[in-house]
């Protein structure tokens, strides 16, 4: 007789008891549908999500049992019928899959058996579409890629497990483009003989922390309403999000297909605006061929004529606060019996919150939840985004800006481990620390090879110095060397010191020069590598990073500063050059009058960038002028963030100027606010 269970996820395993367990699942081959892998127009057809099974009995006497679960994709599984993952398994980390997979290991209470298990798998990240972002750029040329596939091992339970495998009605998924279900078709009862795929070559870790994963963080309940009598309706969840949504469908008749497409914003007419996350800026058939002429992220469902169905689409996430559904013939959640089953429930990192924060100003507050609803948005997967629809990439220039405001908002440190670890991956073989992580293709303005612009590299230094200053943590210095190979690299390849290519002070109304900030940066990243050589007592490493910092400092102050003013003078060089510690000490009274200057000749409102717009803040509240920081930050009208609001934003837009079609409506950097509010802003 078996006996009930409940789980427990047993991902706390010690690196020493995890050898075993890595030897386990090494043992254990990669399965998947053994189909053959989609890289043209055909990833486009249908090509259903597949379904495992197996079944696995434990020695007599057990009472429990460890399952090491790893794939690349998205993953989900069960144990006789009980879910051990949540989200469709959207929690599963991405990564440079061909150098880190990461096992999570569940503890099931259970008798001898026998038991079922049951596993489905989606695309995710590692089953990209060979969509051409921008009109050019394929993801999967570089991204290590395949039909996705996992790996289990059962302790106690001796030899692989027998898999079989059937096609499910999860007729399409995508982490971009959304996914589609027919429900008039019939569960594929054809069980075949799963497959031994070759999968991806990366070391199997263990999961790096229990506050690493995908939790579900609250249902906002939507409002809706016909745009056109009988054929279109318009779903107001009431803020922006990346979640995923729930639909009920009544007495709508089978065969019925209903398609959702989603929007952060609404055009003039009331219709959903798809543009600002639509998918690589594909949105006139530049996407390659089999590709959507608009990258949109919709979902399509076929009704089964069921007198009631639920509809939330799998393997799939979107960045929404509006719904437009097409096709359905009733309205959704009329009455307020039916109001709770038309939802989306956020989605976000689990990561713990640091601590509560208070203000008495309503402004403040007010841009405080803006912040922490966009950086929410932007934690999935083990990845801290750009931004979570048209890219949703791990950007290093983003994180420098903002991580610190994340740190004071949750408890980062196992999600900045992991995205270090992902750094390092990622220059493991050339030494380039790259403009993503993972690397996708992307390295303008860098220098050569995968490399990316120094100041989007940074992110490496700069969480390794965050996580000793916040944490203690020790194991950051074993990145070190990562930042080591880096520097010699780039100060062979630029001698004198300045850095000529960089994208600079992105999003900037008035921008520093781009070489300047990128000089600024090469400054700040030797420095940093050189304290974390001294930390570590490399002596002769911390001397020459250490004079080296000089030689650029040198360079920097003899090119960009002069009387006070640095470079072009604007809030941008002035706050970059002051908060980086660029600026000579007796220059600085008079660099220190030209920043509040270029502040009051804008009136107070910001014209700053993604590092600058922190680096001024910061810089004046640490010098005694909290007073003209305050103003900056409560400046109504345009630029700020205040004037967000007042247009109806929920999350914070990538540029100080409305978009209702580049660029995204939910972008972290501007975010850098949030670390000013929580540090001078409370009560």
């Amino acid at each position: 007789m078996k006996m009930p269970y409940a789980l427990a996820c047993a991902v706390a395993v010690s690196a020493a008891g995890f050898a075993a367990v890595a030897d386990n699942l090494a043992a254990q081959p990669w399965i998947g549908d053994g189909q053959s892998d989609r890289n043209g127009a055909d990833w486009y057809d249908e090509d259903p999500a597949p379904e495992f099974r197996a079944v696995f009995t434990l020695p007599e006497g057990t009472r429990e049992a460890k399952v090491h679960f790893a794939c690349v994709g998205f993953g989900w599984f069960s144990v006789d019928g009980e879910a051990m993952m949540r989200t469709d398994g959207l929690d599963t980390l991405w990564t440079p899959y061909d150098k880190t997979v990461y096992s999570k290991t569940f503890t099931v209470k259970a008798g001898p058996g026998p038991h079922k298990i049951v596993v489905r798998l989606g695309n995710g990240f590692y089953n990209l579409p060979p969509l051409r972002f921008w009109g050019s750029m394929c993801f999967r040329t570089v991204l290590a890629h395949g039909r996705p596939c996992f790996k289990m091992a059962v302790e106690g339970v001796k030899g692989p497990l027998e898999w079989k495998w059937r096609r499910t009605n999860v007729v399409r998924n995508s982490v971009y483009l959304g996914a589609e279900v027919d429900a008039t078709r019939p569960v594929d009862s054809d069980w075949k003989p799963a497959a031994n795929v070759a999968g991806p070559k990366g070391t199997i870790r263990p999961w790096p922390d229990e506050n690493l994963g995908m939790v579900a963080d609250g249902a906002h309940h939507g409002s809706s309403k016909w745009l056109k009598e009988g054929l279109v309706q318009v779903v107001d969840f009431g803020v922006n999000a990346s979640g995923v949504p729930e639909f009920v469908f009544r007495g709508e008749e089978r065969g019925t297909s209903v398609e959702i497409v989603y929007g952060e914003r609404l055009n003039a007419d009331g219709s959903v605006n798809v543009l600002t996350q639509t998918a690589g800026q594909i949105k006139r058939g530049n996407g390659g061929p089999g590709a959507p002429r608009v990258a949109c992220q919709r979902d399509a469902y076929k009704c089964g004529g069921a007198a009631c169905e639920r509809f939330a689409p799998p393997f799939t996430w979107h960045i929404f606060r509006y719904a437009e559904i097409r096709g359905a013939k009733h309205l959704l959640g009329d009455g307020d019996a039916e109001r709770s089953v038309r939802s989306m429930v956020s989605l976000a990192d689990k990561a713990p919150a640091a601590k509560a924060f208070k203000t008495k100003d309503a402004g403040l507050a007010a841009i405080h939840e803006m912040c922490r609803r966009t950086f929410q948005a932007n934690m999935i997967g083990g990845v801290q985004s750009d931004c979570p629809g048209r890219e949703r990439l791990g950007y290093g220039g983003d994180i420098v800006s903002s991580s610190e405001a994340f740190i004071l908002n949750w408890d980062m440190r196992a999600i900045y481990l992991k995205i270090l670890q992902d750094f390092a991956d990622e220059a493991a073989d050339d030494g380039w620390i790259t403009e993503t992580a993972p690397y996708v293709g992307i390295g303008d303005r860098g220098y050569g090879r995968r490399a990316g612009p120094v100041s989007w590299s940074l992110a490496v230094p700069e969480l390794i110095d965050a996580l000793l200053r916040h944490y203690g943590e020790t194991k950051a210095l074993d990145y070190y060397p990562v930042c080591a190979r880096y520097v010699r690299l780039l100060a062979a390849k630029y001698p004198s010191g300045l850095i000529p290519r960089c994208i600079g002070d992105h999003e900037a109304l008035a921008r520093a020069p781009n070489d300047m900030t990128g000089t600024a940066h090469w400054h700040r990243f030797v420095a940093l590598t050189a304290g974390f050589a001294k930390r570590l007592g490399r002596t002769d490493d911390a001397a020459e990073f250490g004079a080296l910092a000089d030689r650029i400092k040198a360079a920097f102050v003899a090119k960009y500063v002069k009387d006070g003013v640095v470079a072009n003078g604007t809030q941008s060089a002035q706050a970059i050059a002051l908060y980086l510690g660029l600026v000579p000490a007796d220059q600085v009274p008079a660099a220190e009058r030209r920043l509040v200057a270029a502040i009051e000749e804008r009136g107070f409102g910001p014209t700053t960038g993604i590092f600058s717009t922190r680096y001024m803040l910061m810089y004046l509240s640490e010098h005694g002028r909290v007073d003209i920081a305050r103003k900056i930050v409560l400046h109504k009208g345009f630029p700020g963030w205040l004037h967000m609001l007042d247009r109806g934003a929920t999350t914070l837009w990538e540029t100080w100027k409305e978009s209702d079609n580049i660029f995204s409506n939910c972008h972290p950097m501007f975010g850098s606010v949030d670390e000013w509010i929580l540090k001078y802003g409370g009560e």
